[in-house]
């Protein structure tokens, strides 16, 4: 057994760089590490046979429908990160995948959950434009070498990715208001916490901040319209916003849709499921 759960970590270790180039960012040493607490599962191949729940349309959601490496699970296809730990935790679900981040900062003991295994491997998260939109594109790859070596970036990361999420308040950014001209629309997501969330009547969250700096870096205001996970890409295709910001991954087969910026964060992802009593 312990033969095949090393060889399916290594298969799993392949396909995630495989899907996402895996390049470090510069931005991972804030991140924090869900703790290894074993409730059940040890590793991918563990999964066989049961039912987990993941984002639709995402890399997990990929990597699980791949029916040559796994033949025997039962997907149940959220759209948000609240949906999944409900999913999980009324038993409709045995365990889920989700971002570390995310389980990290939604407090996950308070639902009764701990992480069964970290995956191997990890992606690099971008900002996505319409293929039309290459001067857009390259301002934000400007904007980012800005807010990396100012450290901007880095205070973001710490204070979103380190904190639980109820605790953390959204600065606040001078002019936004002053700024005028045709906004720039982006997608985004209305409950993917740290990352974007809408609370309070007000479009919070990592990326969030992070686009709204962005419009003082062009002189353009920002507005955000939220959708599902599986919406943004082609919400940006078809041209109804000019920017996804949703925590997205850089596949190949997104890159085949959309421009992506250089990335900002490398992603690590968890297997989680009800903690043992």
């Amino acid at each position: 057994m312990l033969n095949r759960c090393l060889h399916f970590w290594r298969l799993a270790c392949f396909l995630l760089i495989a899907l996402a180039g895996a390049t470090l960012t510069g931005c991972n040493n804030t991140e924090p590490e869900a703790p290894a607490t074993v409730a059940g599962f040890g590793c991918l191949e563990d999964l066989e046979g049961h039912s987990v729940a993941v984002i639709n349309s995402s890399t997990s959601d990929v990597l699980l429908s791949d029916t040559h490496n796994f033949s025997n699970i039962t997907l149940i296809r959220c759209e948000t990160p609240t949906e999944l730990f409900a999913v999980v935790k009324d038993g409709k679900a045995e365990c889920a995948i989700i971002d570390t981040v995310v389980l990290a900062t939604l407090n996950m003991e308070k639902h009764g959950m701990a992480v069964d295994f970290n995956l191997p491997g990890g992606f690099d998260v971008a900002v996505a434009f319409n293929m039309k939109d290459e001067k857009l594109c390259h301002q934000f790859n400007d904007f980012l070498v800005q807010i990396k070596s100012d450290g901007t970036l880095d205070d973001m990361m710490e204070r979103w990715c380190n904190e639980q999420v109820d605790t953390v308040q959204m600065p606040t950014i001078e002019n936004l208001e002053k700024l005028k001209g045709h906004p720039i629309e982006v997608a985004t997501l209305s409950d993917n916490p740290p990352f974007s969330f809408y609370r309070d009547n007000v479009w919070t969250g990592l990326e969030v901040e992070m686009m709204m700096r962005f419009s003082l870096f062009v002189e353009r205001p920002v507005h955000f319209s939220g959708y599902t996970f599986g919406e943004v890409i082609e919400v940006l295709r078809s041209r109804r916003a000019d920017a996804a910001a949703a925590n997205l991954f850089i596949t190949p087969e997104r890159s085949d849709q959309v421009l992506f910026s250089h990335p900002y964060y490398l992603c690590k992802t968890s297997c989680f499921s009800p903690a043992a009593h």
